[in-house]
């Protein structure tokens, strides 16, 4: 489907791995993409993971799990918070705007009136977010949006690795802090962040139509699909996708150039939008001289 959707809550939600599949009547057999780098006595796999998925969506089987089980280390953007309360000092840092403005002051009359329209229907107190940057605003309504379109956060990749790591004993590392992750949301341009909050007033449906296109293709491993869709959705947030996708690609990437100098096998999972694209880290390792091979099984 060609869309025209102006692209914030897309933007930040694949950016962050948080996006939702089609609701499949049935259990549905899913194969998205991995990839692989080696040295002589390194290997490391890249997978991209969704946050949320529906729970008949099987996805952790295969060459998925047969990767996991021979890796020792599982390395994901974020050390699993464990403790959500412990992240209130870090809102109160970063999500409260630091000059007291409201989103009355940064919308006009008429978005404004829009605006709290659809965080009623999506089920948010407007009144109590009025103080909050607008990046954490959207990003509240998205992951209520599709937790209400019956998608599940303990399906999603991070969980389900995450489970299985601990079940297994293997080392659990993060190439992020959360604070990292705080910062870097909250330089994202106000203007880019906007653009989402009123996608929440008049574009509902269609981002979810457009994230449940961008997941059929994950499924299916089709990840250069899912670039294409993801690249054409970030057009109108250009800095979103150079702060949130491009720099932290870059970063990666030279980190596991890095890690390839000592031994063992790790599993890397990351949002999917990050292994898409002409800016995937795979491409970037290439770049460093590094062969990244794609999985098939």
């Amino acid at each position: 489907m060609k869309t025209r959707l102006k692209k914030s809550l897309v933007a930040i939600a694949v950016a962050c791995g948080l996006a939702a599949a089609p609701a499949f009547a049935k259990p549905v057999d899913a194969d998205p993409a991995l990839w692989v780098m080696r040295d002589a006595d390194t290997t490391i796999y890249l997978f991209g993971t969704v946050h949320l998925l529906p729970k008949h969506l099987s996805w952790f089987d295969e060459g998925i799990a047969d990767a996991f089980k021979a890796s020792d280390e599982l390395k994901l953007e974020l050390l699993p918070v464990d403790n959500p309360a412990s992240l209130g000092p870090l809102v109160m840092k970063y999500a409260m705007d630091p000059k007291g403005r409201t989103m009355a002051q940064r919308l006009s009359k008429e978005d404004h009136a829009s605006y709290v329209k659809a965080l009623s229907e999506i089920g948010l107190p407007a009144d109590q977010l009025e103080p909050f940057e607008p990046w954490f605003i959207g990003l509240q309504a998205v992951a209520l949006m599709y937790a209400k379109a019956g998608y599940d956060p303990t399906s999603g990749g991070e969980q389900i690795l995450t489970e299985a790591a601990r079940k297994a004993g293997k080392t659990i590392t993060a190439f992020e802090t959360p604070e990292q992750q705080f910062a870097m949301l909250d330089a994202t341009p106000e203007a880019e962040q906007l653009v989402g909050v009123r996608d929440l007033s008049k574009r509902r449906e269609e981002a979810l139509l457009v994230i449940s296109k961008m997941i059929e293709q994950w499924a299916r491993g089709d990840a250069e699909g899912t670039g294409r869709l993801m690249n054409e959705e970030m057009k109108q947030t250009p800095e979103t996708a150079r702060i949130l996708l491009t720099e932290r690609n870059v970063r990666w990437a030279a980190e596991l150039k890095d890690r390839l100098s000592r031994p063992g096998v790790v599993f890397v999972a990351v949002g999917a939008g990050h292994l898409t694209g002409e800016n995937s880290v795979q491409n970037l390792l290439t770049k460093h001289g590094i062969k990244v091979e794609r999985v098939r099984y």
